[in-house]
């Protein structure tokens, strides 16, 4: 089916999100020890490597993160992979503009 000269999307199911393991510690968790064992100006500190089990829990650790900062947080941009598969979703300052036109 065309839209104005362009396909239109039909995306197929979301990934699942990762089966949550008891004995791995979230990346909040982890935060929280950190701070526990080394006492900073925010609780909450992303650093390279952090995992999630799910979409919305990384969503959740940034809002927090900002939320400390004095900022907002909101979904982004989102790509499908060939499967029509959601591959990746941008997570984005609030206050941030798109530029394209």
């Amino acid at each position: 089916m065309y839209l104005l000269g362009k396909f239109r999307l039909r995306p197929g199911s979301a990934p699942p999100d990762r089966t949550p393991c008891p004995s791995r510690m979230s990346a909040l968790e982890q935060s929280i020890c950190k701070y526990a064992e080394e006492p900073t100006k925010s609780v909450v500190r992303p650093a390279l490597g952090l995992t999630f089990d799910s979409l919305g829990e990384a969503y959740d650790y940034y809002s927090l993160h900002i939320w400390e900062i004095g900022f907002g947080v909101r979904y982004g941009k989102s790509r499908l992979n060939a499967e029509r598969t959601m591959c990746m979703h941008e997570i984005v300052c609030g206050c941030s503009v798109s530029t394209e036109f």
